[in-house]
Formats: C-alpha cells, sequence, structure tokens
C-alpha cells in the first residue's frame, strides 16, 4: 500500500499521525475488471480508496439507463456518502480494469467519530469539502450547459433586502428537527428578516459564513435573464451556504427568498470560534452538514440529469 502512505489530494489535511490511524481502520479491498463494486440503490456502507486500478461512476438518469459520471483513479475516494448519509447508493461503480485499495466502514468511521477520534475528525472534514467541490462542479455544469425548461423558469421577484430584528433565534430553533442536539446554535448569529424576493446572495460573492433558514423558505437558483432556473429550496433547519463554506470557494448561485423568511446569518468568525470551543454539540452539526452537503449533492446531479434528458428529446431526430 505504498502508494497511499500519505493522504492524496482529495482528502488533504491529514497529519502523519492521523493518516496511519485511518489506514489502521481500513480494509483491503479488489474487484477485477468488468466486477461491480456496488449497485446503485444498495445500501451504502464503506467508502473506496483506489491504490490501483480504475473505477466508472455511472447512473440511472430519465432517458439514459447508463450515464457515465465520471472514473475513479488512483489517489481518489468513491462512495463517500456513505460516511456522511444513510441513504442507500446514488450511483453504480464498476471496476475498467483490475482495482485494488482500501475500504472503510461506515459503521466504524461513525463509531470513532462519537468518540472524538481524531482521525475520523479530519476524514469527515475532508469527506465535506470534496463533496461540497463535488457540488460546485456539478453546478457549474447546470449553469453552463444550459439545457433548461422554459416553462419551469420561475420570476425573480425583486425584495428589499434582508434587514436584523431583535428575536430569540435560540427559541425560534427548538422544535425544528434537522436542528436537534444544536438548537443553540441560532444564538452565535444574527437574525434576519427576509421579505419575499429578498436577495441573499449572488453567484461570485465571496461567502462570509452561513445562513440557517428558521422559518420559510429562500430558494437557489441559476439566473436565466429575467427568470431564474430553480435547483435548490432551502427550508427550516436547512443551512445555505453550504458548498462554498466547506469547499472555500465562492457562492454557486442566486439565493433569494421564496417566500418570507426568517434567517440567522452566521459569520465565519463566529463558526471558526465554535470550531475552536468545541461545544458538545459540535459533532452533531458537523453530521448535520455532511447529511445536507449529501443531499444537495443527489438534488444537484438529479438536475443535470433531467436538464441532459430534456437536452437529448429536444435534439432527437435532427440526425434523422
Amino acid at each position: 500500500m505504498g502508494e497511499i502512505a500519505q493522504a492524496p489530494a482529495q482528502l488533504a489535511g491529514f497529519d502523519r499521525e492521523a493518516w496511519a490511524a485511518l489506514l489502521g481502520n481500513a480494509l483491503p479491498f479488489a474487484a477485477a475488471a468488468g466486477d461491480l463494486l456496488f449497485r446503485q440503490g444498495d445500501t451504502a456502507d464503506a467508502l473506496y480508496l483506489v491504490e490501483a486500478g480504475m473505477l466508472e461512476i455511472a447512473a440511472r438518469i430519465p432517458g439514459d439507463e447508463n450515464a457515465v459520471i465520471s472514473q475513479i483513479r488512483p489517489g481518489e475516494v468513491v462512495g463517500e456518502f456513505a460516511l456522511l448519509d444513510d441513504g442507500p447508493r446514488s450511483a453504480r461503480v464498476r471496476a475498467l480494469e483490475d482495482t485494488r485499495g482500501l475500504a472503510i466502514s461506515g459503521r466504524r468511521f461513525r463509531a470513532l467519530l462519537a468518540d472524538g477520534s481524531a482521525w475520523a475528525l479530519q476524514l469527515g472534514h475532508a469527506l465535506r469539502r470534496l463533496v461540497a467541490a463535488r457540488t460546485r462542479i456539478t453546478l457549474q455544469r447546470i449553469v453552463n450547459e444550459g439545457h433548461f425548461d422554459a416553462h419551469a423558469l420561475r420570476q425573480l421577484h425583486a425584495g428589499p433586502p434582508p434587514c436584523p430584528i431583535r428575536r430569540d433565534a435560540a427559541a425560534l430553533a427548538r422544535g425544528l428537527m434537522r436542528l436537534k442536539g444544536f438548537e443553540e446554535l441560532a444564538s452565535a448569529g444574527d437574525l434576519l428578516d427576509a421579505p419575499r424576493g429578498a436577495t441573499v446572495a449572488v453567484p461570485g460573492d465571496r461567502q462570509d459564513g452561513l445562513h440557517l433558514v428558521l422559518r420559510g423558505a429562500v430558494r437557489a437558483a441559476v439566473p436565466r435573464g429575467a427568470m431564474a432556473e430553480q435547483v435548490f429550496v432551502f427550508g427550516p433547519g436547512c443551512f445555505v451556504g453550504l458548498t462554498g463554506h466547506s469547499d472555500g470557494g465562492p457562492q454557486p448561485l442566486m439565493v433569494t427568498a421564496a417566500e418570507h423568511a426568517l434567517l440567522v446569518h452566521l459569520p465565519s468568525r463566529e463558526l471558526e470560534a465554535l470550531e475552536a470551543a468545541s461545544p458538545a454539540w459540535l459533532p452533531a452539526l458537523h453530521a448535520a452538514f455532511g447529511r445536507q452537503l449529501v443531499q444537495d449533492q443527489r438534488k444537484a446531479n438529479r438536475h443535470l440529469g433531467r436538464s441532459l434528458s430534456l437536452a437529448r428529446f429536444n435534439h432527437a431526430g435532427e440526425l434523422g
């Protein structure tokens, strides 16, 4: 396993001790050329780190039973959703050539994460960054390829900007199941009242932390002239700006209030202070970040799949 004696670029940030501990909790895997590592819809039970060989990721999307998404080469990982979310596999992975590497059990990872294991904490951070980076790539494809149903576009409504208000944000957060266990996070930021149409962020904005939705909903969309191609809707308990917060990049989409909303702005400095203070509920917050990042990636992939299917349908018969 000499080729993975140190963390690959996708999992950058490990010190030598933590990486050695990770390797000590991994098991070898091997797949012959043509073998399936897992199927779409399978129970997600492990992450795979490829040492040698090549894997292909493909998924069923509307109008195509075998859409190839990407290839995984030595030093890259696949199946990372298994460690962040308990949903089924979102794609099929097949070996294009004889492949070997290491597998990390999701159950083992979560148990050690709950115990505060240093390598598990570092791996969780690296995987959130990786999923965010992959979501950004998918969103950029949605923006660039421009395949959308014009009838599904939404009118952009210009509303007044969000403004600070004085209310007990922590009290508003109580009762939201998505925030269970870390409701007091809401008191770490500034509560904002966002009327319908209020602009929360625009593409290319340098992010300062996150927004947490407490009431109402916000929309993340691709601007298409005076209209918008909706990609995500974030309701109570959801974080807005998680992709940029996790991978360090700018805001990828336009974010506006889809209806009257109450948001908490959590500045970067406050989030950094929380990480340093490490309250007892911090692991629950990290787990929530991971779950939403996976959900956002799944939604972005489905949106792109529908867009590509629409493009194929529109061009069908053009060569006939």
